[in-house]
């Protein structure tokens, strides 16, 4: 990231906390009032696309929860390297554009507000909680050029609620590749094989890797490999939405 970008990034993100200290309760996707303490209006917050039936695997929407185990077709077949994934939304409007803003128009305080609805959907799970949380690294051409990893800004929020330790720098993405979107689904697992390094000791740790949104879930589950065969005892996956 340059310097230019730094500043820019810690001065929006800045102005934007100011804003919202000093006018709260200002909807970011309507622009209404909110209620005191809350960042959403009423009408937005109802609006949220909560999933409901997921594979218990890769939390992919169930269109058929009688499915043998509540595993769907794709994981019956094929377990990925990950133990579980957990997904608080689907992707949909208005979750999706809170997701593009962050991602792509430097919205960064998106990812306080996406970041905390993630853990407050993690605090209703029985689950154990991992040593370790991972964002998935962005290669440092895309690093930058986008000037932040919207993974490392979703985690930051999410590190803090649950009291985790974040470890950013555990992995790098050692070779550049087109984005997944941009792919043919029978082209985005090749596309992410082998693009990982782990950098930090993992042997026997749980780790959860964090993101925004899991659609063929290929770039999660090679990180997830990557882990594994470094050590890792138990590899979960942590989204906002799941498509």
């Amino acid at each position: 990231m340059t310097l230019k970008n730094k500043l820019f990034a810690s001065s929006t993100h800045f102005r934007k906390n100011l804003q919202h200290w000093l006018l709260p309760g200002n909807c970011p996707l309507c622009a209404a009032r909110a209620p005191r303490g809350r960042d959403l209006c009423p009408d937005c917050e109802r609006s949220l696309p909560y999933l409901s039936a997921v594979c218990r695997r890769c939390a992919a929407p169930f269109h058929h929860p009688e499915a043998s185990g509540g595993h769907c077709g794709r994981c019956q077949k094929q377990p990925p390297a990950f133990a579980r994934a957990e997904a608080a939304f689907e992707y949909a409007p208005p979750v999706s554009q809170l997701i593009q803003d962050l991602k792509y128009h430097r919205q960064l305080y998106n990812a306080r507000i996406l970041g905390q609805y993630l853990a407050a959907h993690l605090e209703t799970r029985n689950h154990q909680l991992p040593d370790v949380m991972v964002p998935v690294p962005l290669h440092p051409a895309r690093l930058r050029e986008r000037g932040y990893n919207q993974a490392l800004e979703l985690a930051r929020p999410l590190a803090r609620r649950l009291q985790l330790p974040l470890k950013p720098g555990a992995v790098r993405r050692i070779r550049a590749t087109p984005p997944q979107t941009q792919l043919p689904r029978k082209l985005r697992e090749k596309n992410v094989r082998g693009v990982f390094r782990v950098d930090t000791d993992v042997e026997r740790l749980r780790v959860a890797i964090v993101d925004d949104v899991m659609t063929s879930g290929h770039t999660v589950n090679a990180l997830a490999a990557c882990l594994r065969k470094a050590g890792a005892a138990e590899v979960v996956v942590w989204v906002v939405a799941r498509a």
